[in-house]
């Protein structure tokens, strides 16, 4: 249904929508609170910058103010603790209708930066519409549209939406589940958050049910009869063993043991292979692309960035070239006669192992022989571009690389289509520290720094910004243009280095490589050293305005340092830390297993946090948080579906629907 068909959303109000990814009515009911806000537990007015629910009484008639291009409407209240001060409304020249001398109303906002004892209102509740216990819900802000109306948006769309299952009655009634538009209600104006947490379950099981049948059936039928047979694969296994300068972890050896089967069976492999930070993933890689060459083939592996490429090409090298296997490097850097060059030596079969960016997914690469490709950090890849790498060979063999460890139970939803591997343990022991250091203490962690450099340490500092972008953004002073022009008065001019991705690629290899021989001892830099980047003795780092980073993301920074197991130390430098971001930058302090903190993130602010992107064929509201409950529940019912053959296909549809169509509804609708 379309967005205009609700009244008081026109042309404008449906391009901001649009932009947020909400196209129909049906994408809107799907736009759930990410927090509630309790009735009964009010606050008293604050100037402290915190978000806050507070319960007041008009003490005047509200006034509407023309100034310029702004009109507000402003209105003195008492809280209940007797305090005085200003509410405002921006833009809602309504409200002065409706509020009047002497109601009582629930607002919801925060002081305003520049005003004391002012109070700007983002959505309001008349005291009189509110009976009982209740919530407050609260949406991911949207450009020019506000809270209130966003949500009476939602729910004229309840309205007028006729909201269906397709689960029969008999197990809707076995599994105790309310009927889907109740819980879409419910959802929008709970009345308790276990009445909330238990709607977002039903629409959960509803939208995993479709999902989980669509990995089946992909595992089933994408599956491709091998034609590219790999012989004497058990004994090169133990001659790829002895070519390492370590013992593998039990983990490591029971990965390679899958892609060994994999590469054993009548069908090419799909597999995933997943670990935490410097859990040696690489090493299992390059056992496939082994094996391949032995055989007479190509393998391919394909990094998201030139400088994990390269990591991977110097490792390969070390590994193979003693053997006389072809290891060649392609990225966009490569040009002119050399890149012509590699080409060729690819088109023929002589480059057995080639190594790269985006570049090997161009149509100016041809492989001779290609029976075995790698995709690093997968997720930094469109679904069609992972894709493509498979139709450079017949029957290719594909193993997908995530460094961002994911709990069990989203794995299954996420990657149910492959089979997966998981690296839990790590070569070398993790020995980092991680503190807190607030602003009026960073003098004394940069002169700790300094006094670590001079022992032959290296430093990251890393930045959420390259610049500033909004002259009232709070973490201007922090960005990495402003924070390497500080350092280069605090620290030695020339042992400072700054990178990020709007600076040419061969700058930011040239960076690193000064960075690697120690040249530059302290680096400044973006999430660009986010993966990958593997440096000898960097066993520092300090990471500005932490609750801007997602775990998943704190925890792959973290992974820069303290490679080889030596003593290493973290520093999370914060400026105003509460609520939620303390707790969550205290449970990154004191934990270091990444699959911990993944588990931690799915509990408190869902799927979503640790993806960092949507998986295509997956609706983000199903993803945002979703519980082992609800998997567990979907899963049970879908085996009973399976036997009602029209149902089943029916599911079928809505997931390949999903899947082709990202703006279709994830519902069904009558």
């Amino acid at each position: 249904m379309e967005l205009t068909s609700i009244k008081g959303i026109g042309e404008a109000r449906k391009k901001s929508f649009e932009e947020n990814g909400i196209f129909s009515c049906e994408d809107l009911i799907n736009y759930f609170p990410y927090k509630y806000y309790d009735f009964t537990k009010t606050e008293p007015f604050a100037d402290d910058g915190n978000v806050r629910l507070i319960k007041a009484t008009a003490i005047e008639t509200p006034k509407t103010i023309r100034a310029r291009a702004i009109t507000f409407v402003t209105c003195k209240m008492n809280d209940e603790v007797g305090h005085t001060f200003t509410a405002t409304w921006f833009n809602q020249t309504y409200v002065s209708q409706v509020i009047y001398l002497g109601q009582e109303v629930f607002l919801y906002g925060k002081n305003s930066p520049t005003k004391k004892n002012n109070f700007v209102v983002t959505m309001f509740k008349p005291a009189s519409k509110i009976t009982g216990s209740g919530l407050l819900p609260i949406y991911s802000s949207i450009d020019k549209i506000g809270q209130a109306t966003l949500n009476d948006s939602i729910n004229k769309s309840l309205e007028m939406l006729n909201i269906s299952t397709f689960i029969p009655s008999e197990l809707l009634y076995k599994y105790n589940l309310t009927d889907l538009h109740s819980a879409y209600k419910s959802i929008h104006n709970p009345l308790s958050k276990e009445e909330a947490e238990k709607a977002r379950e039903r629409i959960e099981i509803e939208n995993l049910i479709p999902i989980l049948a669509g990995n089946e059936y992909n595992k089933l039928t994408k599956r491709t009869l091998r034609t590219n047979n790999y012989k004497n694969i058990t004994n090169l296994m133990f001659e790829y063993e002895k070519l390492l300068p370590f013992s593998l972890t039990a983990d490591q050896r029971k990965a390679i043991f899958d892609i060994e089967n994999d590469f054993s069976s009548k069908f090419s492999m799909n597999r995933l292979l997943q670990g935490d930070v410097g859990s040696g993933k690489t090493v299992v890689a390059l056992f496939g692309s082994f094996i391949s060459a032995k055989n007479g083939f190509q393998s391919a592996i394909v990094a998201p960035t030139e400088i994990l490429a390269t990591q991977h090409y110097e490792t390969a090298l070390k590994l193979f070239s003693s053997l006389g296997i072809t290891v060649r490097l392609l990225t966009s850097s490569v040009k002119g006669i050399k890149r012509k060059i590699i080409l060729n030596e690819i088109e023929s079969g002589e480059a057995q192992i080639v190594i790269g960016t985006h570049s090997l997914l161009s149509s100016e690469v041809t492989f001779k022989n290609l029976s075995y490709a790698v995709i690093d950090e997968q997720h930094k890849f469109g679904v069609e571009q992972r894709a493509s790498i498979k139709e450079k060979g017949l029957s290719v063999d594909i193993l997908v690389m995530s460094a961002t460890p994911i709990p069990r139970s989203l794995s299954l939803v996420v990657y149910g289509s492959l089979e997966i591997s998981t690296l839990l343990s790590r070569p070398k022991s993790a020995n980092i520290t991680t503190n807190i250091v607030i602003k009026s203490k960073q003098n004394d962690m940069w002169n700790y720094i300094k006094n670590k450099l001079l022992t032959g340490s290296k430093a990251y500092v890393v930045c959420s910004k390259i610049d500033e972008e909004n002259e009232n953004d709070s973490v201007i002073k922090f960005s990495a243009k402003n924070t390497y022009d500080y350092l280069r008065t605090v620290f030695n001019d020339r042992e400072i280095g700054l990178i990020h991705g709007k600076l040419k690629k061969e700058t930011q290899n040239s960076v690193i490589e000064k960075f690697r021989k120690g040249i530059i001892k302290v680096l400044v830099s973006t999430t660009i050293v986010e993966v990958g980047v593997d440096i000898p003795n960097s066993d520092l780092m300090v990471i500005a305005t932490p609750e801007r980073f997602g775990l998943a993301t704190l925890h792959q920074l973290r992974g820069r340092i303290g490679r080889n197991g030596e003593e290493a130390y973290c520093f999370c430098l914060a400026d105003n830390l509460s609520g939620n971001s303390l707790e969550r930058i205290n449970y990154f302090r004191n934990h270091t297993n990444g699959f911990d903190i993944a588990e931690f993130d799915l509990k408190t602010r869902g799927a979503g946090s640790i993806m960092g992107t949507n998986q295509h064929g997956i609706d983000s509201s199903v993803m945002s948080n979703f519980s082992v409950y609800a998997y567990t529940v979907a899963k049970e019912i879908l085996e009973q579906i399976k036997p009602n053959i029209n149902l089943y296909s029916k599911i079928l549809a809505i997931y390949h629907k999903n899947s082709v169509n990202e703006h279709s509804p994830k519902i069904v609708l009558n």
